[in-house]
């Protein structure tokens, strides 16, 4: 694409590239490949003898289409880690893009669905956008000085309670 754009004295922008593919995200891969008995081997079933698109794995049993879909790159059947890498090694195939797509299917439940969007939302995109790193990095510059800021606080602390002890005795005392 950049090529022909060249010849034409045009640019493309790989911020406008957009790249779509199916995931199904859970804990563990045990369990992603679990969530998908419900709609996987349909799916591949379309794709195979209606859509005949070349996107379907060339397998027979569920645990096998998994596989296989994992293998080729095409699809993420596993955890938030799986998908970061699976888009990491996109980015770089490609010389990179400006968005992600989640290809809509039904391998899962709807509860199962909507808890790999969840995944996806909480774990994938920060680690992706780098949104996390500025909080983790807070955290950990906070828990390295935590001696400092406890210290501080401890003395705040007593220093509030002797004025209001200070205070109270005052109040106390009798006028005159």
């Amino acid at each position: 694409m950049e090529e022909c754009a060249a010849q034409f004295g045009a640019t493309v922008d790989r911020q406008a590239w957009h790249l779509v593919g199916p995931m199904h995200l859970a804990e563990t891969r045990q369990q992603a490949a679990h969530d998908t008995v419900f709609g996987l081997e349909q799916w591949v079933d379309y794709f195979q003898r209606v859509a005949a698109l070349p996107i379907a794995p060339n397998a027979s049993t569920h645990p096998e289409m998994v596989d296989v879909l994992n293998a080729s790159g095409f699809a993420v059947i596993g955890t938030p880690d799986d998908a970061v890498a699976q888009i990491r090694r996109l980015a770089e195939k490609s010389g990179g893009f400006g968005a992600y797509l989640l290809l809509a299917h039904e391998w899962a439940d709807e509860r199962e669905t909507l808890h790999s969007y969840d995944l996806f939302a909480r774990y994938v995109m920060p680690e992706l956008q780098r949104s996390a790193h500025t909080l983790v990095a807070s955290r950990d510059w906070a828990a390295d000085n935590r001696e400092t800021f406890i210290g501080a606080a401890t003395a705040a602390v007593q220093s509030a309670i002797q004025r209001h002890q200070e205070e109270h005795e005052q109040a106390a005392q009798p006028a005159g």
